[in-house]
């Protein structure tokens, strides 16, 4: 490829990728400040999360998939769950589902409100 295809190329690449960003709304703002709304990707990996959040509260066992991977889900309890922010699981009870070693899903509780308690 000559150099300038590959000149003309880049920009227009460059200019691709930026066709996906999405401005959020106000509510998303104040409740998820600085990309604080997904935790984790998926693939992301057990020691990974551990390292991140420590140890969760609750450890389910789902059994095991097709495959013979084990599926869990991990439970972290929001502990102020009267933040209006949603940060890691300070403020929301985080649901994180694995199939072996590797995220497949996660989770979030809305806080309950006063009058449902």
């Amino acid at each position: 490829m000559s150099r300038s295809a590959l000149l003309c190329l880049i920009p227009a690449l460059l200019l691709c990728g930026c066709s996906e960003i999405k401005t959020p709304t106000p509510g998303e703002v104040l409740t998820h400040p600085l990309g604080t709304a997904a935790p984790f990707s998926r693939g992301t990996l057990k020691a990974q999360v551990l390292q991140d959040w420590g140890k969760p509260d609750v450890v389910i066992p789902h059994g095991a998939d097709e495959l013979g991977n084990v599926r869990e889900e991990w439970i972290y309890y929001g502990r102020i769950q009267s933040l209006p922010i949603d940060y890691e699981y300070v403020s929301r009870t985080k649901h994180l589902f694995f199939e072996g070693n590797n995220l497949t899903r996660w989770s979030t509780e809305e806080p309950s409100s006063p009058e449902q308690k």
